[in-house]
């Protein structure tokens, strides 16, 4: 296995923050293999006699599950970043400004999304209501 070359965390930048994750994401994967590994070399080579050695089988079975189970959480929360990542495209500043830009900043534009909504509130009003479809 090659020597892990060392990450640099840059902020806002999308290679960087792709790089993180797709090294979490491997991390996990080698997890869950390594876990399954556990699973089918205990399963092969234990022999339990009585209950007491099924209990402890059954144990450390469901600790390998686990393992497997909270890597396969950080796989789905590694894609759910990266799709965010992908959406955003990595620009925070973009997605600020665009905030920005929806602010409202004088009383003129206050009043005039007051008169929108009172505006789309008369014509909810003068819709006329049906229940049934003809």
């Amino acid at each position: 296995m090659p020597r892990k070359k060392k990450q640099s965390v840059k902020i806002n930048n999308v290679y960087s923050l792709e790089g993180v994750l797709q090294e979490i994401y491997n991390e996990a994967c080698n997890n869950i293999k390594s876990a399954q590994i556990g699973i089918n070399e205990l399963t092969a080579s234990a022999e339990p006699d009585d209950t007491d050695d099924h209990v402890k089988v059954a144990k450390a079975k469901t600790d390998f599950l686990k393992t497997k189970t909270d890597n396969v959480r950080v796989k789905l929360e590694v894609a759910k970043l990266q799709n965010d990542s992908v959406k955003h495209a990595g620009s925070t500043a973009a997605n600020l400004n665009d905030a920005a830009d929806t602010s409202v900043n004088s009383k003129e534009q206050f009043k005039n999304i007051r008169q929108m909504i009172i505006d789309n509130a008369n014509a909810a009003a003068k819709e006329p209501k049906s229940d049934i479809e003809e």
